[in-house]
């Protein structure tokens, strides 16, 4: 089964904007070209989780409820309501036919539309779906799948297509409960087919720059096909290299009481991790051991040349081992460092508590209507350094985007379709909010929160990311450090602020 389309538009998620979601450096080559450079240039989106939503909120109320009556009447059931927080403002609604196994699917998005999918899997292989994406054919489909495009049909034409399209062959039963859990592996499934591939191809790049009405002659189809491919396989080569955060526990997926999730998490704690041996005689030791090793191996090479390939591999093994155990050792004083640091953090944030997980400590919060944890990544040459605070909220929010102004966006307008303007200000001036609900950016980014997210930028530059239930605060810098302590109390007092600000909007008529 072809995974069920994202989104449409410049924000768009359905296959002809899988290409739209990369980032990367482009090389200006005319203004025409660059802004087409920039739309396919943003990371491919490898994975996706579905997170359930008690009380969306639809973009258009009374044609989502037009089209659930149709659901219901022509014998479906309600899979559930969900968000996304890989792709910001989207809300799927799915529902299961027993009697023959047809799935269907509902997609909002404030300003991609409103649009519905019919599919199904047969359990020899390959799918069908019918759907009335405005957008999607430009893209190849993987093998065995059957995508038809109807625009402009209702879900009862639909229905009647795909029940005119469908094989008589056994079918895939999927269980309502396990909606969810299907649609994410479809969608993983089918991003592996295409990063398998090498990413987009120049035909299915030619095909949506046409879409776009952008023009693009060999070489610059040849060019950009180079980079957006080679953005594409970084992603890939990426999944291989990622390591465990080193804080290990994580927040759950959904909203849960304050008390429950304090006392669950509580109750997996481990002990606070000790260190009693002097840091610096054990690095002296390592780095000694390095040097007489390798000193060894220098009077090996003079004696025994030509060294045979045994030894050489016998000589890198054991440096290896030595650097890797320093290595540990480094990391694990770390973490132990960071312990009292956070510890002081709990006993001063209301709702913050500290929990271990093996030896990696990590700093929870359980307040009243979110509950949330603290973040820390060291940077690399791919990846910048990030402290970040992310929270789970009982009510569901608006949608907000709120970045740092960049040169790229201020001479193309990276995402003019959905950004918010703002009355002049030093914010303003600074900072690019994106969202599709200018009452809750308004109500939200009042100057208390405003002022917060200025100060943040003393720290780091910052992001801020609200999607329903789900609210991230971020800057770029690694606060993971007892040499730091001053400056994470101030993130996490200016961070607290802005996701209270987000959760007492929710929660006001």
């Amino acid at each position: 089964m072809r995974p069920l389309p994202i989104l449409t538009g410049n924000e768009g998620m359905t296959n002809i904007t899988l290409i739209l979601i990369i980032t990367g450096t482009v090389v200006i080559a005319g203004y025409f070209i660059l802004r087409f450079l920039i739309n396919l240039s943003r990371k491919p989106i490898l994975s996706i989780k579905l997170l359930p939503l008690d009380n969306p909120k639809w973009s258009d109320r009374q044609k989502i409820t037009d089209l659930i009556d149709s659901f219901l009447r022509n014998g479906f059931e309600a899979a559930g309501n969900y968000n996304c927080w890989e792709i910001p403002s989207l809300i799927v609604s799915g529902f299961i036919r027993p009697s023959d196994q047809l799935l269907g699917v509902i997609y909002d998005h404030p300003t991609s539309g409103i649009w519905v999918d019919y599919c199904v899997q047969y359990a020899g292989g390959g799918s069908l779906t019918v759907s009335n994406a405005p957008a999607g054919q430009e893209m190849d489909h993987m093998p065995q799948q059957t995508k038809i495009y109807s625009k402009g049909s209702s879900a009862d034409e639909l229905l009647k297509k795909v029940l005119a399209e469908i094989r008589k062959a056994e079918r895939i039963i999927i269980a309502k409960e396990a909606f969810a859990s299907h649609f994410e592996d479809q969608y993983q499934k089918e991003m592996k087919w295409r990063m398998d591939r090498g990413g987009p191809t120049p035909s299915e790049i030619m095909r949506v720059a046409n879409k776009t009405g952008e023009s693009l002659d060999s070489e610059k189809l040849r060019d950009a096909t180079q980079k957006i491919q080679k953005i594409w396989m970084k992603e890939k080569h990426k999944l291989k290299k990622i390591k465990s955060e080193p804080y290990g526990a994580k927040l759950p997926e959904a909203f849960q009481r304050p008390d429950v999730f304090r006392q669950k998490m509580q109750q997996q704690s481990a002990p606070i991790p000790q260190l009693n041996v002097p840091a610096l005689p054990v690095y002296l030791v390592f780095i000694s051991a390095l040097a007489c090793w390798c000193y060894y191996g220098y009077q090996y090479n003079e004696a025994h040349r030509p060294v045979s390939l045994t030894a050489l591999i016998i000589f890198i093994v054991m440096f290896l081992a030595l650097f890797v155990i320093m290595m540990s050792f480094r990391e694990y004083r770390r973490r132990v460092r960071m312990c009292p640091v956070l510890k002081r953090m709990a006993d001063l944030r209301p709702g913050a508590f500290l929990v271990i997980t093996g030896s990696s400590p990590s700093l929870f919060y359980a307040r009243e209507r979110w509950i949330g944890k603290v973040s820390f990544r060291e940077g690399s040459d791919d990846e910048n350094a990030f402290t970040r605070l992310d929270a789970i909220t009982k009510h569901s929010t608006g949608s907000l985007t709120i970045s740092r102004n960049s040169l790229l966006n201020k001479v193309i307008g990276w995402s003019n379709k959905e950004t918010i303007p703002l009355p002049e200000s030093d914010f303003s001036r600074k900072f690019t909010v994106s969202g599709t609900d200018n009452d809750f950016a308004e109500k939200v980014l009042n100057p208390l929160i405003s002022n917060a997210i200025l100060r943040l930028e003393e720290f780091g530059r910052p992001f801020v990311e609200i999607n329903c239930n789900l609210v991230g605060i971020e800057i770029e810098d690694n606060l993971s450090s007892p040499r730091k302590e001053a400056v994470l109390r101030k993130f996490l007092e200016e961070a607290e602020r802005i996701i209270e600000a987000a959760v007492q909007q929710a929660v006001q008529p």
